[in-house]
């Protein structure tokens, strides 16, 4: 089963949750939008898979961009995801402070580290965590750990 289909699951069973009592949107919102984005995403993927086949580009045009792919990435990453959710638990910082420098890590990471990406990942990370808390604190009116 693909990635499309467990999605259109998840937006079929989300559909049945009651709607919320304390909050303004409802307890199945945010999983139906990340369903439905994600299977937005599942349909781009499968176009630009077609257009490759259709135009008969080489799967591999780039061999050299090879970005993360070992163990030793994956296993890092890991363990960053743990501290990043351990900080976020004992309530070290903002959520919005905490997840800039996760990302920037992260990013960082996925690119080997490369100077040229400073600037786009720092970028790229305030607007995805200080953007997240901004909507998830003022638009949603959700709770984030402080």
């Amino acid at each position: 089963m693909g990635r499309r289909h467990i999605c259109a699951i998840l937006w079929a069973q989300v559909s049945r949750l009651p709607q919320g009592n304390f909050e303004p949107l409802g307890s199945g919102r945010v999983p139906k939008w990340t369903a439905a984005i994600d299977m937005v995403c599942c349909l781009a993927v499968i176009f630009a898979w077609f257009r490759q086949l259709w135009i008969g580009a080489e799967k591999d045009a780039h061999p050299d961009e090879n970005v993360g792919g070992t163990p030793r990435t994956a296993l890092l990453l890991g363990v960053l995801t743990g501290i990043y959710v351990g900080l976020l638990d004992i309530g070290m910082a903002s959520l919005g402070l905490i997840t800039f420098w996760f990302l920037t890590l992260l990013i960082l990471r996925l690119e080997s580290f490369r100077c040229r990406v400073l600037v786009p990942a720092l970028i790229t990370a305030a607007i995805a965590a200080f953007g997240a808390e901004y909507l998830f604190t003022n638009v949603f009116v959700v709770d984030l750990p402080k």
